[in-house]
């Protein structure tokens, strides 16, 4: 680190997102003509929090480069030297090296803030309020580098002179004693900014100081410090958030992404996220690109495009709990977020597809990822490569896993954890809502002429339920299945299905309910039969809750699993992977021990001669 790359960044920043982040400086600003307003320091604290929405951190590059390549996701297409995908990255990457550059951009925006915190006169309420925001998101900021890099350089005083800084890394403990001191310092200072009263989650409330404590600590218990007293404070900090009663599950986990892409909140389900904003074909700037490299395979802009260059792995699609008496191909699942994470479908083009049909996609290895989805955007006109969906940074049901797997750390298979994982998997299964949903759509008659390229689209109307969903298989001019794709919600009675489209005719089908309060979604005897199994059963329920949303390689890594994990993920698809997809092994091909850690990159390598590089690289 070089004191020469932060100077003056301090107070640029660039478009602002929803309600708080509106009015921002347009060009560079010497802290010693800022901070003499209270106007001055809340657009500090913007500036602060903008870093989070950049692309190079959670608007795309975090997400798609450097969390990826796991046992959920991959990303698509044979990758070259250099993809950290893949683990065939080095220390002159452009994506280690802005993960860096850019985190510590906001580590030295908030130093400068907490630097001139006191000078303008103000509201002192206001006031201990953006220094406790100004404080969690340094000690964040230092918690995402520590869990990427290791020992950093701890930088806790803002740079106002040009001159080179060397500084040698800290132990990774004092990284993270920092760390704690600074979130616990704005646990003090926000204890009355909670989550409704802020009503937003781009702002951090007491909350998502809590949670995040719980997972700071989680990962201290595991590797590479291996602190298992911290185990106590995991769950002493998750338990605050639960007993808070600010919180609860939305009743539908696909409604959580759904949020997303309206511009919805629900802080009771999330407590913080990175705000995005705008379509670029106004001012704002603070867009991300959260859908158009996920969700359904589109080229339609109405829809809005998608290359859904992150896939999922087969093995996380396996992983979901199937129905084997299932009649179709894609086996029913009881659990909805399958369906949900996992896109069963592509759109067509617009100009040959003018119905918007859509085509099924029946091999789960070429699956795409599907939380993030365009079509339910509501910002129009739809940018073909941007998007205003936030990214969650912590959610609800992260706190009740996170306080699940520290109690049963500090006391094995109590009924107070196993009931927290349950809860989760309850709204998994659907039983927080109300009504039946659809099950699977039986072909009564497949009718003829059908084309197979352009299916008849599925109408499903109806029975008193809304949000269902299917898309037609065509073979032979005949239909001869129905994939699923959203199960709908709240029907009272068996909706009607039509087969309609420009070609054929004669195609029946008939719908089948299942009511979820009749379904059995506890966890079973053998997950809870002892301290070991119950922990594994907490590490699977992880993957399935949060798939794609760039905890998981943190996850394990913490829990040791990042090698074996990798290695049966490609043993999966050797074996079972078509011939074209068998190129997606190469991260459990790749993958070793050096890759617990990102390298140190080059170019800081080379400005701070006190640096040192990581093992293995």
């Amino acid at each position: 680190m070089n004191s020469r790359i932060y100077l003056f960044v301090v107070i640029v920043v660039f478009s602002g997102c929803k309600n708080f982040l509106e009015k921002l400086p347009t060009d560079f600003v010497s802290p010693n003509g800022y901070y003499n307003t209270a106007a001055d320091l809340e657009t500090a604290l913007v500036g602060v929090y903008d870093q989070l929405s950049r692309e190079n951190i959670y608007g795309i590059r975090y997400q798609l480069e450097i969390a990826i390549g796991n046992d959920e996701t991959y990303k698509n297409g044979q990758q070259a030297a250099g993809s950290i995908a893949a683990y065939l990255h080095g220390p002159s990457n452009v994506y280690v090296q802005n993960l860096w550059r850019f985190i510590y951009f906001g580590i030295e925006r908030a130093n400068s803030l907490i630097a001139n915190i006191d000078k303008p006169i103000m509201d002192e309420n206001r006031r201990r309020q953006i220094l406790g925001e100004t404080l969690f998101l340094r000690g964040y900021y230092y918690f995402v580098l520590t869990t990427h890099f290791g020992g950093v350089p701890l930088k806790l005083e803002s740079t106002t002179v040009f001159n080179d800084v060397d500084i040698a890394r800290s132990e990774v403990m004092d990284v993270y004693e920092q760390i704690i001191a600074d979130m616990k310092h704005a646990e003090t200072l926000l204890a009355d900014q909670t989550a409704t009263s802020l009503g937003f989650g781009g702002r951090v409330s007491v909350s998502a100081v809590r949670g995040m404590l719980a997972r700071v600590y989680l990962h201290m218990a595991g590797e590479p410090l291996n602190d298992k007293e911290k185990y106590n404070d995991a769950r002493t900090y998750a338990l605050k958030v639960i007993e808070s009663n600010e919180h609860a599950l939305n009743p539908s986990f696909e409604q959580v992404f759904i949020n997303y892409a309206q511009d919805l909140y629900d802080v009771k389900e999330t407590i913080w996220e990175a705000e995005m904003w705008g379509n670029r074909y106004d001012s704002y700037r603070e867009t991300g690109q959260l859908g158009s490299f996920s969700g359904p395979v589109s080229n339609d802009p109405e829809i809005g495009r998608s290359t859904n260059a992150m896939r999922i792995t087969g093995l996380l699609y396996k992983t979901y709990e199937a129905d084997s008496t299932s009649t179709n191909t894609l086996k029913y699942s009881p659990d909805l977020r399958r369906d949900w994470t996992c896109v069963q479908y592509t759109y067509g083009a617009a100009a040959s597809n003018p119905d918007r049909n859509r085509t099924a996609v029946t091999n789960i290895y070429d699956m795409g990822f599907g939380k993030w989805r365009r079509e339910f955007e509501v910002l129009t006109p739809k940018n073909p490569t941007y998007t205003s969906q936030n990214f969650p940074l912590l959610r609800y049901s992260d706190v009740l896993l996170m306080y699940a797997e520290a109690e049963n750390e500090v006391s094995p298979l109590s009924q107070a954890a196993i009931d927290a994982v349950n809860l989760v998997r309850s709204r998994a299964y659907g039983k927080l809502m109300t009504g039946s949903y659809i099950k699977e759509i039986t072909v009564n008659n497949g009718g003829s002429g059908y084309v197979t390229a352009t299916p008849p689209k599925v109408v499903i109307s109806g029975g008193g339920g809304t949000d269902a969903e299917a898309v037609a298989i065509v073979s032979g001019g005949r239909v001869t299945q129905v994939v699923i794709t959203r199960p709908g919600k709240n029907f009272t009675a068996v909706p009607e299905v039509a087969f309609i489209g420009a070609t054929g005719s004669g195609a029946t089908g008939t719908a089948i309910l299942v009511d979820p309060q009749h379904m059995v979604s506890d966890l079973k005897s053998v997950n809870i039969s002892s301290q070991d199994s119950f922990r594994e059963a907490i590490k699977r329920e992880r993957m399935l809750e949060f798939a794609g949303e760039s905890l998981r390689k943190q996850d394990l890594i913490r829990w040791g699993d990042l090698i074996p994990r990798l290695k049966q993920t490609a043993h999966d698809i050797k074996t079972n992977a078509p011939s074209g997809r068998q190129y997606t092994s190469q991260p459990g091909d790749n993958v070793s021990e050096r890759d617990f850690l990102l390298p140190i990159p080059e170019y800081d390598l080379n400005l701070n001669r006190l640096l040192t590089q990581n093992p293995g690289w």
